[in-house]
């Protein structure tokens, strides 16, 4: 039933509904004003925003703030009842043009700063100070990247980053990980307040430079504050007073800027002395600037003007020029490291090359080594710096003697990645501290394995052997990553990581996974993990001796054999005995080769009848396991095949047995000689 009163009261054209409207939002409860707020707004009417607009001020918090949100909604009926013949109306509609941020009624505003009640001047002059303000202050907060989505329920909108703007900030930088959505809403947030304060920030300057020039009652030095407020970049209007012939606001404005400045008024202060002509008007003012706040904000700037030397201080600022090394050092000598670190502030806003920068830097760095609080500082302008600039400055701070530095200019090098990062940061990993190990080992530790991973088969075993066992011990969860290799991919991987572990002397701490290969379904992954096997010293001799009966690949065999060799057990006689005869050449010379390494004696005749086999890659196998074990009482029987042999690979192979036996006899006879 409510819904359909509401509903007619909107639709309806009788200026009661307004008043029917009006008064449940003067005596209803918060929910029903809030109900009748929603259905004057539909109606959209001058009277009834109008009446909104008077009750502003008795309406409870919760109304005010959705008056608030939808200000832009009530911007005709402010702009009339800003006109109205009610003083209260005016004032009302005044305070709410303020809380609105509603620059483009700044008309409005002036058109009250000349009524001859004092009320009205002075609301008007209030509100134009408001607003100059925050079109200052939010412009200033997004050039620094401090707003951020759902800042202020209340803000509307706030500045871009001013055209031609002089003055260049470092934005900050963060290390939070944001999600997507996240990012996407504070950007959107952050364009619609830049496109706010663009489209309201000249309404505001108009309005402001045409009240300095016309007003002249007892609330211009609340319009010299909005006008100095504003005067943050070049092209404000509000600076432009001081270039504007007989302009009325021009003798105040050149009065308070040869003045010491607040901390508010430093642009203005700055801009005056390059922009304005007003150099030669400075001088007297420095001595009287001691306010810390105030000297913070110059200092940003430029340090001289500690010292009052103005003309210095201004061809500096507008040059981006800088002192040599050497009277930088002089003018160090008689500072404070919190000061010295100020002036890396200057440095950084100077606009002079980076390398420059550098050395300057580190010069402050330098005399700063007795504070942290003044490292930070030049720890952090360094930080501040776009990305690709000069990352030299961070690369010092990974030798300074205090953890949390380190901590902090790893991070920055991490989020940055300039040329050669993995190196350096490897390298500290030496001799850095746990907490600073960790930071690098969670970042730079998979690009380091993988590196290595890709170079491994370029590198000769030395090197290569070297460079694993730094990276194992730099990484700490190296071990863990080549075990996920082994687990899983393709099966010339995982045989490359098998490899990788037996030369790098991983093969114990990776035995259970090496184990599971041995029941891999493809045989080449089972015969590297049995040889892979024989580097772990713990492994039971069982699960060899299983895989070498049971299994129904050769290589396997032939590989547990060679394991089993290295651990020599009288109970294993009787199964290489049975593999001396087998089908596989390999396995068979590997069998032979294992029983001559435990003295079994017929070691000898398997290896005759070997050579004798019909087979020729039995004969050659023979003939290997023979160089192999030194049985050289069967050479003749080598000779023969050297011979005799109706295969060519059996005689060269037979041939080249006796040449490396001569070779050896006749060094055994040179050193008994000697």
């Amino acid at each position: 039933m409510l819904d359909r009163l509401l509903h007619a009261l909107i639709q309806s054209k009788n200026e009661a509904a307004d008043d029917v409207l009006l008064d449940a939002v003067r005596l209803g409860s918060v929910i029903e004003k809030q109900v009748a707020l929603v259905g004057l707004m539909r109606r959209k009417t001058v009277r009834g925003l109008g009446g909104v607009v008077g009750l502003y001020e008795s309406l409870p918090e919760a109304v005010q703030g959705e008056i608030l949100r939808n200000v832009k909604v009530f911007h005709h009926a402010l702009r009339e009842c800003g006109r109205a013949d009610r003083i209260e109306l005016r004032l009302a509609a005044m305070q709410l043009i303020a809380l609105g941020r509603q620059g483009k009624l700044a008309y409005v505003l002036s058109e009250n700063l000349h009524e001859v009640d004092d009320r009205l001047s002075k609301a008007a002059t209030e509100a134009m100070v408001a607003l100059a303000r925050w079109v200052a202050t939010t412009s200033r907060s997004l050039q620094r990247g401090e707003y951020s989505a759902g800042t202020s329920e209340t803000t509307q909108g706030d500045a871009m980053e001013v055209e031609s703007q002089t003055r260049e900030e470092g934005q900050s930088t963060s290390t939070n990980f944001q999600d997507a959505d996240d990012l996407a809403s504070g950007n959107d947030f952050r364009r619609d307040l830049c496109a706010e304060v663009l489209a309201q920030r000249p309404e505001v300057e108009a309005a402001v430079a045409r009240a300095m020039d016309v007003h002249r009652g007892k609330h211009g030095q609340d319009l010299l504050r909005a006008a100095l407020l504003l005067c943050d970049w070049p092209g404000s209007k509000a600076l432009g007073i001081l270039h504007t012939a007989k302009h009325g606001g021009q003798s105040p404005m050149v009065r308070r800027l040869q003045q010491p400045p607040e901390s508010e008024y430093v642009e203005a202060f700055l801009l005056g002395a390059s922009h304005g002509q007003l150099r030669s008007h400075f001088g007297v003012a420095f001595a009287h600037i001691d306010g810390a706040p105030v000297l913070d904000a110059l200092l940003r700037r430029t340090h001289w003007l500690k010292d009052h030397q103005l003309s210095l201080c201004l061809h500096q600022v507008t040059r981006g020029t800088w002192w040599g090394v050497s009277e930088l050092r002089h003018d160090l000598e008689r500072r404070t490291p919190d000061d010295a670190a100020r002036i890396g502030e200057w440095l950084a806003a100077s606009g002079i090359p980076d390398t420059v920068q550098d050395e300057r830097l580190e010069e402050l760095l330098r005399h700063c080594a007795g504070s942290f609080e003044a490292r930070l500082r030049l720890l952090r302008i360094a930080a501040r710096r776009k990305r690709g600039s000069s990352t030299r400055l961070l690369l010092t701070f990974l030798a300074d003697p205090d953890e949390r530095l380190v901590r902090m200019a790893a991070r920055e090098i991490l989020r940055r990645k300039p040329a050669e990062y993995e190196n350096v940061l490897l390298q500290l990993m030496t001799n850095a501290a746990p907490s600073v190990r960790r930071v690098i080992g969670r970042t730079i530790g998979q690009a380091g394995f993988e590196q290595f991973w890709q170079r491994f088969d370029r590198l000769d075993h030395p090197t290569r052997r070297q460079a694993g066992r730094a990276m194992v011990k730099l990484l700490p969860d190296a071990v863990q990553r080549l075990e996920r290799r082994l687990a899983a991919g393709p099966p010339e991987q995982r045989i490359k990581a098998m490899q990788m572990a037996q030369e790098l002397g991983l093969s114990e701490q990776l035995a259970t996974a090496l184990a599971r290969l041995c029941d891999d379904p493809n045989p080449r992954l089972r015969s590297k993990a049995v040889s892979a096997l024989g580097h772990v010293s713990s492994f039971p001799a069982e699960v060899l001796v299983d895989r070498l009966l049971q299994d129904t690949d050769a290589r396997v065999r032939a590989n547990a054999i060679e394991v089993l060799e290295a651990q020599p057990q009288r109970q294993l006689v009787a199964v290489l005995a049975e593999r001396a005869r087998a089908a596989s050449s390999r396995e068979r010379a590997n069998a032979i080769k294992a029983l001559h390494g435990m003295r079994v004696g017929s070691a000898a005749n398997q290896l005759n009848v070997m050579l004798h086999d019909n087979r020729p890659d039995h004969r050659i196998s023979a003939l290997w396991a023979l160089r192999q074990t030194g049985i050289w009482q069967l050479l003749m029987e080598v000779g023969r095949l050297a011979k005799e042999d109706d295969n060519l690979r059996v005689r060269r192979y037979a041939l080249n047995v006796l040449r490396g036996v001569a070779e050896l006899a006749k060094e055994q006879k040179a050193k008994a000689a000697g």
